[in-house]
Parts: C-alpha cells; structure tokens; sequence
C-alpha cells in the first residue's frame, strides 16, 4: 500500500469542499524482471473508456450491445478532460487501477434488437399464463351464486351454480381462483375450512379434523420431541389444490393461505403462482411509517393531510375494500370465533364462519377488479409482475436438524438463563446485608428502593399451660447432634405461636420479597420435580432492579431510574444538599465521581427561587412564556454546550444537588431507554461507556456476557417456534431421497413473503428476512444454517455487491455526463478497492474516524435522504464518548465532503439584473426578499455542488420532486399517497423518503430483474428459496450446480447491462459485470465458509453437524466448473432448429 495524497487537501474552487481523506491504491504488480505491470490494451478484448474504468470485454459488448460502437467524438474527449479535471481535484487517480482478466462468453441470443427488449420479451412469456388466468376473473364482473347451505363433508365440494348441487371433488377444477383459508388458532396453524371461487362455480374445502375423520396416515417423528411441545404437521392435514399446469391462486396476504397448501411443499416446483391483493394496493397506495400512524389516529387529521388521506389506506382487507370499493363495510365479527374459539365452536357456526369465509373471497374479488388496472397503469413492465410472481414462491428445505437446533438453542438458553438468576440473586441476598445500620442509604443504586421490612407477629403465650413440646427424632443422632437438639427444642416448641397466615419472609425489605415467591401449602421437598424454589426466584435481566444490583454506570456516574425519562444517570453539581429531605447520598457520590468542570457554577435553586418571586410581576408586565422560559433555561443551554458527553439533557435536576441526564436512545434524545440491559446496550460495555461500578462485582461482567449470549434468542424465539414446519413422508419425496428418509426426516418452511410489503415495495417477512448472520456469542443465531439443501440437491445464491450503492452512483453518472465513473462516487464505486482503502466506505470511515461497517451505514443512511442530524445521532451512537458538538463537527465536515453545498442558480429572465452564479441558500432568500417574490420565481430547483455525491444527489432529487416520479429502470410510479398533487406540499414535506424510494425502489427493480433472468436462464430448473437484504438463493440438483453459479453471474452481468441501457449507458464496467463470487453450499449462510459457531452451537457445523464447507466460484471458475462459458449448449437453451 502506498499514500497518493492527501484528499483534497486544498479546495480547487471556493465551492469544493475540504477534506483530510486519504486515498490509497494497490502498488501495481511486478513482472519477475522487476517492472511494473501497467494496464493496456495488451488483447483485443480489452477496452476502458474515458476515465480509464476498465469496461467489458468486447465479445460480451458486441452481444448485449450491438448497436452501439464504441467509438469517442472530439467533443465527448473534450468533455472528459473537464471531469477527469474534477476527479483529480477530489484526490482521485484514474491511472492507478489494475486490469482484470477477460471474460469470454456465449450467451443466448437475445429476445429482440437489445436487451431493453430482451427483458421485456422474457418478462412477457413468463406471465402470460398467468396475465390470462388474470384477465379472465377481472373480466367475471358477476360471481356465480353462491350455495345457500355449505355441506359438512371433508375435503373439497363443488357447488353447481345453477341449482347449487355439492360435488366432491379432489381439488378446484378450474386453473384460476380466489382463494382464503381460516385456521382455528387454539388448534394449531394448520387449516381448518377454506372457500374458492372461480368463473365457473364455487367450493369449499373442510378439514377432516374438524368433521372428526380420522387420518390413516402412520406419524412423521422427526426426532424424539415431545408432540405436546410443538406440533408437526403433515401433508395430509393441508388443501390439495392439484393441477400441474400453469395456475393462479389470488387472495389477500396470499402468503398466509399459500403456506397451507400442500403442494407447496412438494421438492419439485409446481407452476402454480400467487397475486397478493395487499401487495398491489402497497404499491399503488402505499404508506409512510406516520402516514401509518395518522392513518391508526382516531384524531381528526389535519388540512394537509386530508388530500393523501383519500388515497390510501391501511393494508387489511376491510380498509382495503372500503378504499377501492366503497360501499357497507365488511362483516368481521365471526373472525373472533376462529382467534378465540375452540374447534367445538367452529363446528357449532359452521354454515355462518363459511359465509363469513365466502364473504372475503367476494371482498377479495371486487378488490382485484378495481385495484388491477390501476397497478397495470403505474407499473406497466411486465417484469414488475413476473418478480412478484416468483418472490411468492419462496421455499426453504429443512431436516431433523431443525428440531436439533432448537433443542439446544433451547438448553442452551435455559442454562444461562439458570446461571444469569443466581448471580443476580446472589447480588440481591448481598444487599439485603445493607438494612443494618441503614447501610442502604449511602448506596448509590439501592437507596430510592423500598426498604420497609414486614414484621413477624408471634401469638401471645400461654398463661395458664405450656406449649406443647414438638416431638422430635432422636434415632440415628450422635451425641453432639443430640445436645444441639435439645439445646434449641424450645424454637422447635415455639411454631404453635406462629400465625395461621405467614408474611413471605418477614424482615427482609419489600423489594426483595417481590423477588420471591411463597411455598406451595402442599410442598415437601420430596417430591421429584420441585414446584417452588427458595430465594430471589423471580429476577431476571429484563428487570429495573437488574441493572442497580449490578451497580451500572454510564460515563462512570451511576444509572438512575425514573418513569418519566427512562433510564439515564446521575451527575453531582455541588458539594451539599440544600435540601434535608433528599436522599440521595452526595458524600458517596461526590466521592466516586468529583463535581465535573461545566457544573461547578451551577445553582439551580437560587434560579427557580428568583423565577418564582419575580414571576408575578413579569406575567403582570404582559412577558410571554416564550420569553420567561427563554430566560430560565439560559444556564441550562449554556450547560448543554459545555457539557462534552453523551448524555441527553432532559432539564431535570433531583434534589437539587445532582442533573439527571438520560441515556442515549438509539431513535433520538425524545425516545426512553427502557433497560440498559437490552441488545441495543450490550456493545457498549466492550466500548467502556458502561459499566460496573462495584470493583468487587465480577458477577457484573458475567451477567452482562450472559445477557449479550442470550439477546438473540430472546428476541426471535417466539417467531422460530412459531415456524410451520410441514414433515414429508418417504413416499412424497423424490425417489433418489427415499432412501435418506429411513434416517432422516424432511421437510419444508414457507416463509410468509409479503412480496411487496413497504413504500419501496421491498419485500417483508419477520424471520427470515430479518435473520442476521451467526454470531459466536449470540445462542440460536445460527438459525439460517438450519436451512439445509437434501442429500442430492445445492442451494446456489451471491450477495450482491453494493447494490444501492451502484444504482445511486451511475444515476449520477449518467446524470452529469453520461459515462461510466465520470462522478467521484461512480469511480471510487467501480474502481476502488476495499482492500486498500480506496472505496467508499473506508474513505467515510476515514473521514469520520468510525469503523468501516459504522460508515457503511452512515453512507446508506445519506443516500437514502437521511440528513446531517441523523448523521449526528448515528455518530453519538456509535462512539457513546463522542459530545454532541464533536459529532455535529464531524457530521459537517463528512457532509461537506460528500454531498457539498446547497447552490441556487437565477433564471434566465433575471440575468440582466444579477450575475449568473452560483448562490448559497442566504444570499437567494435575501435576493428574492428584495423583489418580494418567492426563492422558486427568482431561481431554478436548487442543487449540490463540490461533493463527491453531488450530482448523485441531484440526479435522486430531479427524480423525487417531479409531479409523478418513476423509477429509472422499469417505471414504476411512486404510491399515490405521496404523488403531488396541484396545490399540496408533499413533495417537500416527504422530500427524503421520496429520495429514498428511487434508491430503494429500484433496488427492488433490480431484483425482479434477477428473477426474471434466472428463470428464462434455467426454467424448471431451479427452485427459488428466497431473497433477504442483497442477497438470493436457488435450490437446485447437484448435477446442475455449477450451470446454476454460471446462470447467476451471467444474470448479474444481463441486469446491470439492463439497468445501464435504460439510463442512456450503452457500456458496462467490468468491475460490477459479475459477482466477486457466488456460492453452492448445502446450507443457507452468508459465505460458504463460515462455520456457525455459537453458544448453542459450540462445535460448529462441520465437527457438529457433519456439514463441510460449500465451494465460492468467481466467474472464472464458474465457467470451468460449467463445463465452457457456451451457453447456448444447454440442452433447455438451445435454439431450436426452426
């Protein structure tokens, strides 16, 4: 590594900001003779363009582009000398990039003249199955009738539409229905009815258990667990829907009904596919988080509010059908039978829960023919509906080593949750020691507990004869033994005098009793399983009592609690309490942690006393309360400047002797913290912003360490337990796979996708889209591990590489000059190089002086609109140590590095008034006050200028502030909920979040890209299991493998020529054409590599599971691995003789 220079140390222009970051590049290679390898044109595949990015190989430009040359005019050359002049002036060196190897490939003819239509005609073919089947119900205007009365036979009924004749049937005849399943909750996930219609008729579908017909199927026992723990479920228990033609299953969160079909589950992929009325309505009406809320609010909604108001909705189906149809609204009531009812219950109501059932799917299908032809009109390309369509066939193989791996996430909890109580209660037995002598009151945690302590009242003695002499046994006993008995028979004697009601554990003070629970009246102790234990049973981590028995500071000042602000901690100002009531211990206090610099002057109590004297008098001389309070919390503000740490005032002051200042909430300083204790607390203990204030508490470390192991599985196991995990028979696998099953169970999760589930239409789902990577010291954080390919099959997937990073980077790109790293983010997001420092990232990281996955987050968190005080509160979360005045420094010179300054430029109508130049957001304001106009009358919108994302960002917001914005790739409009309309201001009032949505958005487009193409690369082929952050991932045969990593780089390489081309980018860079590696592995983890070693997975997956590493394939070797990067030889692939 090698330092070029300091990065832009000194400002070219007065409006290029400063700044100290260093860029740094890989020294160029050596030759074994000792010169250095310089890039050149060395083969005729090779080709860069004009800021010596390194672009694809000629053979792979020549088929993917082929109308366009790569040729440069005089003026393009010219044109390049001004940004290269640019990229220079930001530290950047063009010439230090090292070539890549050529890249030889066959790809399959294209579909059309280039690969914009490519795409389209993919797209096409893939949907149109489906767009029929579509068509068709949205063209059904009126239903057939529905049955008067349902029949109460298993399985499915078809209903004759004219007399209303019921048929059993083995599954709906026709290929194209709406669809809505009911599950008696208290009996399980599994269906219990289910009603369809479709053009032609209608059915209904009942499950055997609740006509009480027994299932002759023998039970899948996946391993020895108990049935009562945790059910398992069947195919037999789910609705067949048949078919192996191409079908279409419409509902409403269609997810949830998908998930009880048992052909689902089926190893082979079916071709049937899902239309999700509340994913259409996301998209074409979705909601902002406080639009959501406005939305929930029984409040009456403001002026601005009532417009967006009337276009949108919440996402359930009676708001959804009230926005779209109007009309009465829907009849909910009998959906509480199925959440509180029993199965007797379902049976009792049944013919009303079926109409209720039927009623939905009527809803479902007014919904669909009012909501489709608005998606067609805002998302016109037909890759938006093909994504979808295969996002809603996600599907995740699992074994017995699911159940493993919850027992002993399981065990493993239980243990540390043992060892956690008995430290804690260890604690709490040590301090109970502090009620003599009023010890409690010099304690700096457990002085403001409840220290009253219950006396025991014995019964008067008897006058007139002596109590009875309790016998007891004297066999067995030595001398010793039997002296000490007698010497203390008369305690024994006593228990007469105890009353009939005792106090739990009289003389112990009140917090510690709330600790403890009373012994059964019915326990012994030699019973086998022990009901009741002694002591503090009832403490946990997630108690307030947790964190002052462990003596926790923050900034070396004790923590302190208080229901209005939360947790926070205690800072002393004076040496004495003018107060005599108080109680907290000062002299402790001030002997642990002295009276700081900034509030040694402080008096806030001579203030409040001249407040309240001279408050009369100022309300009799009209003051304002602006003005009175503006007056009061002077000192305070000033206190706020001079105070460098990174506690959040909240002006509070306790017994006038110490400030409370809350702890730094991770959502902002108005948020509480509720536990110091929780996940978002625990890295603070290595980073020594908190800690134990009691030297000789070593359980203090331990149950901090316990408590980090343990937040993983706390927070996710409801949702891992509540996984439906269907179990297949042998004969309902594959036939290679039989022989597995003897010792073996399979089985599979549908993993509850909402395809279009936010703003952005990103995909949601809670557990596995959220699942973080293992950790060695989270319990159960190895849970994507547990997805696991069958003995015969790969999953095959990548990450992909910046992927937000590269869409914002070459909209600018194109934006400013229509060329590939001719923007200082575009360059450094194609040529930079994480290794040496020279990428985005490690630059912030630089800059900022964080950690490069702290500026990774900060530099997503910009690009997505987030502004410099959120920048501010990320900083602070990051370092606790850091002031606010550090980090609102930081955040300033990282903001004027990257996004640079605010410029307004005149209209041309008033550039004989004033020079044309650029002016700052004052001088505009002062302008246009002078003529008495409006700042948008005088000049254009205005724009960023001397930042390394300046044109990014102007490129992001020419997008976001246009009346309808799109997404660049495939068109997709934005909700109508933030579409501008005449007269509104929403277009500055969500400004960020529409930013974000271009980013996020088209991230989204990108991904429906990826599907598109893998499907038409690999056909039946393939099965997707799903898709979480930038990543994606297939199942398929062992056989296919290698084709499969091949399919996937060559999908990243069509998608991003894909993207290029609809932005006027005819080119590629070859640094972003493939992925850096795509994985085949067995299981699903984020590199093939990793081991998975956890607190509840000690041994790893290879020593524990007997799970070897997977294989990582660069393009290179995929193509080896492939057998030849000629694709057109794949027998699926191959064009037909015609």
């Amino acid at each position: 590594m090698r330092l070029l220079r300091w990065y832009a140390t000194k400002a070219g222009r007065e409006h290029y900001a400063s700044s100290s970051i260093k860029v740094y590049r890989k020294i160029p290679s050596k030759t074994k003779d000792g010169t250095e390898h310089v890039p050149s044109a060395q083969t005729k595949e090779y080709a860069e363009n004009l800021v010596k990015v390194q672009m694809i190989s000629q053979n792979l430009h020549a088929q993917l582009f082929p109308q366009s040359k790569r040729e440069y005019s005089e003026a393009e050359h010219l044109a390049a000398k001004a940004y290269n002049a640019e990229l220079r002036r930001h530290g950047i060196d063009v010439t230090s990039t090292s070539p890549m190897p050529d890249v030889e490939l066959k790809l399959p003819p294209l579909r059309g003249g280039n690969i914009e239509e490519h795409f389209h005609s993919i797209a096409e073919e893939q949907v149109a199955p489906y767009k029929t089947l579509l068509q068709a119900l949205i063209a059904c205007k009126e239903l057939p009738v529905k049955p008067k009365r349902w029949a109460f036979q298993a399985g499915w009924t078809a209903y004759d539409p004219v007399n209303g004749t019921a048929t059993p049937v083995a599954h709906p005849l026709e290929t194209g229905i709406i669809f809505d399943v009911e599950v008696c909750v208290r009996a399980g996930n599994d269906p219990v009815l289910a009603t369809a219609v479709s053009t032609k008729r209608w059915y209904c579908w009942v499950s055997p258990k609740l006509t009480k017909h027994r299932l002759n199927v023998p039970p899948v026992e996946p391993i020895d667990v108990d049935s009562n723990e945790r059910p398992h479920y069947t195919l037999d228990e789910l609705i067949p829907l048949g078919h192996k033609e191409p079908s279409l299953v419409v509902g409403h969160n269609v997810s949830y009904d998908r998930a009880r079909i048992r052909e689902q589950y089926l190893i082979k992929d079916t071709n049937t596919r899902f239309v999700d009325t509340m994913s259409l309505h996301i998209c074409v009406s979705g909601v902002t988080s406080y639009q959501r809320a406005m939305l929930k609010s029984k409040k009456d909604p403001a002026v601005e509010d009532l417009d967006w108001l009337a276009q949108s909705s919440l996402n359930n189906l009676g708001d959804v059908h009230r926005l779209y149809c109007g009309g009465e609204p829907l009849f909910k009531e009998p959906r509480n039978i199925f959440v509180e009812g029993t199965l007797e219950q379902v049976r009792q109501q049944f013919q009303l829960l079926v109409n209720y059932c039927a009623g939905d799917v009527e809803a479902t299908h007014r919904i669909l023919g009012n909501l489709y032809p608005l998606y067609t009109e805002r998302f016109p390309h037909p890759v938006t509906l093909a994504g979808m369509l295969e996002m809603g066939t996600a599907y995740l193989p699992v074994n017995s080593n699911w159940e493993r791996y919850i027992r002993d996430a399981q065990l493993a909890y239980e243990d540390l949750s043992i060892e956690a109580k008995y430290h804690l209660g260890r604690r709490a037995e040590e301090a109970c020691a502090l009620l003599h002598g009023e010890e409690y009151r010099k304690n700096l945690w457990l002085w403001d507990e409840d220290w009253s302590v219950q006396e025991l009242k014995l019964k008067q003695m008897p006058k007139r004869k002596q109590l009875p002499t309790v016998q007891l046994p004297e066999q067995d006993l030595d001398v010793e033994q039997l002296r000490l008995q007698r010497k203390f028979q008369y305690l024994y004697d006593q228990r007469a005098l105890l009353p009939s009601r005792r106090p739990l554990l009289p003389g112990y003070p009140q917090w510690y009793r709330k600790l403890c629970r009373k012994p059964p009246p019915d326990y012994t102790e030699d019973v086998d399983e022990e009901p009741w234990t002694p002591g503090a049973c009832d403490i946990s981590t997630g108690m307030q009592l947790a964190a002052k028995l462990l003596s926790l500071c923050w900034e070396n000042y004790p923590l302190h609690y208080l229901r209005e602000h939360g947790w926070g901690f205690l800072v002393p100002f004076r040496s004495f309490q003018s107060n005599r009531n108080s109680n907290i211990p000062i002299e402790q206090l001030l002997g642990r942690c002295a009276i700081p610099e900034f509030a040694r002057n402080f008096d806030v109590r001579e203030a409040v006393d001249l407040a309240m004297d001279v408050l009369p008098k100022q309300v009799d001389e009209h003051l304002s309360k602006r003005q009175f309070y503006k007056r009061i919390s002077q000192r305070q503000l000033h206190l706020e400047k001079q105070y460098k740490g990174s506690g959040v005032w909240c002006n509070h002051v306790i017994d006038d002797c110490c400030f409370f200042l809350k702890l730094p909430h991770k959502n902002g300083p108005s948020f509480r913290v509720g536990n110091p204790l929780s996940k978002d607390f625990l890295n603070k203990f290595s980073e020594h912003a908190l800690s134990s204030g009691d030297p000789s508490c070593q359980a203090a470390a331990r149950v901090i360490e316990i408590a980090r192991m343990m937040s993983y599985w706390r927070n996710n196991r409801d949702r891992i337990l509540g996984q439906m995990v269907v179990w297949l028979h042998s004969e309902q696998l594959p036939g290679d796979l039989q022989v597995h099953a003897q010792r073996t169970s399979y089985g599979a999760i549908l993993p509850q996708v909402v395809v279009a589930g936010t703003l952005t239409r990103r995909a949601m789902e809670s557990t596995w889209m959220t699942a973080s990577n293992s950790r060695a010291n989270r319990i159960g954080s190895e849970l994507r591990s547990m997805v696991q390919a069958p003995p015969g099959y790969k999953l095959v997937g990548a990450d992909v590489d910046s992927q937000e990073l590269w869409i914002a980077s070459v909209l600018g790109d194109a934006y400013a000059h229509g060329e590939h790293g001719a923007t200082p983010l575009g360059w450094m997001t194609l040529s930079g190089s994480k290794s040496n420092g020279s990428d985005m990232h490690s630059i912030t990281a630089k800059v900022v002086g964080i950690s490069r996955d702290h500026a990774k987050v900060l530099n997503y968190a910009r690009i997505y609109g987030a502004g410099q005080q959120f920048a501010e509160t990320l900083l602070q979360q990051f370092n606790p140590t850091l002031s606010a005045t550090e980090a609102k420094a930081k955040a300033m010179k990282m903001f004027a590095a990257t996004k640079g300054k605010r410029v307004y430029r005149l209209r041309e109508e008033f550039h004989d008034e004033q020079e044309d130049k650029a002016y700052s957001s004052y001088e505009a304001r002062r302008f246009a006050l002078q003529r008495n106009r409006s700042v948008s009358e005088i000049f254009h919108r205005p724009s960023w200028q001397g930042g390394t994302e300046s044109a990014m960002f102007n490129r992001l917001e020419e997008i976001a502030t246009r009346e309808q914005p799109e997404t660049p790739f495939l068109n997709c409009r934005l909700s109508r909920a933030l579409d501008s309309h005449e007269g509104t201001d929403l277009e500055q009032r969500f400004l960020p979040t529409r930013v974000n949505w271009v980013v996020q958005s088209g991230a989204v487009d990108f991904l429906h890209l990826m599907l598109v193409s893998m499907r038409w690369l690999l056909g039946p082929h393939a099965r997707f299991c799903l898709s979480f952050h930038d990543e994606l991932r297939y199942l398929v045969k062992d056989e296919l493998a290698p084709k499969a990593a091949l399919a996937m780089h060559v999908t990243n390489l069509l998608t991003r020529s894909f993207c290029a081309s609809r932005i006027g980018l005819k080119d590629l860079p070859m640094s972003v054409a493939f992925f850096s590696s795509v994985e085949v592995d067995t299981v699903l983890r984020k590199e093939c590599t990793m081991d998975c070693q956890t607190p509840s997975n000690p041994h790893g997956l290879q020593i524990g599971y007997g799970i070897p590493p997977g294989q990582s394939l660069g393009i290179q070797e995929a193509i080896v691995k492939a057998g030849g990067g000629d694709l057109t030889q794949w027998p699926w692939l191959k064009p037909s003789k015609d």
